[in-house]
C-alpha cells in the first residue's frame, strides 16, 4: 500500500528539475497570465492570508506574494521545500515555508482566506482528509481553490519529461494506480466531497486554466474546483 512518505520520496527525486523548469517559466507568458489571474481573484476573497498546499519549488507562492498576498506555503517533500527556500532567498521575498502533510494541516482553525493548490490532490492517499483539513483552516467565507486533473484514466509517459530522473514516469503510474482518487470521476467526486464536508457555492470549471493561460479550449488542461467555507449567516440559512 502506497504511503505519504513514499509519495514524498517520489517528489524529492524531482525537486531540482522541477525548480529548474519553474525558473524558466518566469520568462514565459504563463507567469504574466497567472499574475493577472490572482490579481483578479482578490475581490472574491474576504482577506489577504493565503495558504498554498503542495508548493513544490514555490513558483505559485512567489507569484501570490508578488500580487500582494500574505503567503504561507507547505509541501511534504523536504527537498522541494529546500528548493523553495532557495528561490525565496534569491527573490528576497518573505514567505513562510515548511514541510507539512496536506492531509493534516497543523494550523489553527480559521487562519486563511484562501487555500490554494495545484497538481497536488491527485497524489494523496486520502484526498478527502485534505479537503477536511482545508475547511478547518479556512476562515468563514474563505475559498478553497484547486487546479488538478483526472489522471486515473491515463498513463503518464516520458514524452516531454526527458530531463526527469530515469523511471520517474513509471513510478508516477505505480503511485497513481494505487490511490483511491484515481478510481473516481474527477472533479465530480471532488465536488461531492466538498459539499459533504460543508463547503458552499461549490463550482467546477473545466476550461478555467485554458482561459487563464490563453490556451485553445480543445487542448486538454486542468480543471478548476472552488468551494467556500460558509459564513456564520450561511450556517444559519442551511
Amino acid at each position: 500500500m502506497i504511503t505519504t512518505d513514499d509519495i514524498a520520496k517520489y517528489w524529492d527525486r524531482q525537486a531540482a528539475i522541477w525548480a529548474e523548469e519553474k525558473q524558466e517559466a518566469w520568462d514565459k507568458d504563463e507567469t504574466t497570465h497567472w499574475l493577472h489571474f490572482f490579481k483578479e481573484l482578490r475581490p472574491y476573497l474576504s482577506g489577504n492570508k493565503v495558504l498554498e498546499v503542495g508548493t513544490a519549488s514555490g513558483y505559485f507562492a512567489h507569484i501570490l506574494t508578488l500580487v500582494g498576498y500574505d503567503v504561507t506555503a507547505v509541501d511534504y517533500s523536504e527537498e522541494m521545500i529546500t528548493e523553495a527556500k532557495r528561490v525565496t532567498k534569491n527573490f528576497e521575498m518573505n514567505i513562510d515555508l515548511s514541510v507539512m502533510d496536506a492531509q493534516n494541516l497543523s494550523f489553527p482553525e480559521a487562519t486563511f482566506d484562501l487555500v490554494f493548490t495545484r497538481l497536488m490532490t491527485w497524489t494523496l492517499p486520502d484526498t478527502a482528509s485534505f479537503y477536511h483539513s482545508a475547511f478547518k483552516v479556512l476562515k468563514p467565507g474563505g475559498m478553497l481553490l484547486n487546479f488538478d486533473g483526472d489522471f486515473g484514466k491515463i498513463q503518464f509517459s516520458t514524452e516531454g519529461h526527458e530531463k526527469y530522473p530515469e523511471g520517474i514516469m513509471e513510478e508516477a503510474n505505480v503511485i497513481k494506480n494505487q490511490l483511491s482518487i484515481s478510481k473516481v470521476d474527477r472533479p465530480q467526486a471532488d465536488a461531492q466531497m466538498l459539499k459533504d464536508i460543508g463547503f458552499r457555492r461549490v463550482k467546477i470549471d473545466l476550461l478555467a486554466q485554458n482561459r487563464i493561460l490563453h490556451i485553445d479550449s480543445n487542448t486538454p488542461s486542468l480543471f478548476e474546483l472552488r468551494g467556500y467555507k460558509p459564513k456564520h449567516t450561511e450556517y444559519l440559512e442551511n
